[in-house]
């Protein structure tokens, strides 16, 4: 009998060492997957608050007002001189919003909150409106003249002329030489009276490359000159 107690202990401290459930302790807790992914989840949104606009968000035009997202923000005043940071909020409310808005200049960084200015809204629409206009009239500035390699005598004349006229009007032009599908390959002599023909139209005009030759004779090449 008491040998058989004794196994009969045995086997009931084995039941207890394999066979108790776990318990966890406070010190290692492993979270359910769900929630596991909800906390991600949350220190994800939380992140991306913080941060702000990102790269992969692009902006249209200025950041401005609400959008600059910032808690606080430092002015640049009419002088030039950058005042104290100051509350986002404060600045919005310190101006009369139909008139003037606040216009991000610098982003923030770690330490140092985004630098902006408080802007007139007639006065940047005209900058704006000035901007669009310069920016079209240069791009209407610039011409281009496309020439085949193995183009005939006729055609290259009018092209020339074309070339003289918008450098005498002060254009900068590109001329592209090119080869084109499907017609026959140009002759060594084509190529060379091609090129010739349009640097010695170019020096009749009182024009000069503005940069070197791009491209290889026979293939593809581009001339850009101006008076």
């Amino acid at each position: 009998m008491k040998h058989t107690r004794g196994l009969m202990s045995v086997a009931q401290a084995l039941r207890q060492t394999f066979v108790t459930p776990f318990k966890p302790s406070g010190v290692a807790f492993f979270p359910a997957p769900a929630v596991r992914h909800g906390i991600k989840l949350r220190l994800f949104h939380e992140s991306r608050r913080l941060a702000g606009p990102t790269s992969r968000q692009p902006v249209q035009g200025p950041i401005k007002d609400e959008a600059i997202g910032a808690p606080y923000v430092q002015i640049v005043n009419e002088h030039g001189d950058l005042e104290m940071p100051v509350r986002l909020s404060d600045v919005l409310r310190s101006f009369d919003r139909s008139k003037f808005f606040l216009h991000q200049v610098s982003p923030g960084s770690p330490g140092r909150p985004p630098i902006c200015k408080i802007t007139d809204k007639l006065a940047y629409s005209q900058r704006e409106k000035e901007k669009a206009k310069a920016a079209k009239a240069t791009k209407s500035q610039n011409k281009q003249i496309e020439l085949n390699w193995a183009i005939d005598a006729h055609d290259l004349e009018h092209r020339l002329k074309q070339l003289t006229t918008f450098l005498e009007k002060g254009r900068k032009v590109e001329v592209t030489l090119t080869r084109k599908r499907r017609k026959r390959a140009p002759t060594v002599d084509e190529i060379k009276h091609v090129i010739q023909s349009v640097l010695d139209t170019t020096k009749n005009a009182g024009a000069t490359q503005v940069k070197a030759m791009e491209g290889e004779p026979g293939q593809q090449m581009k001339i850009t000159v101006r008076k």
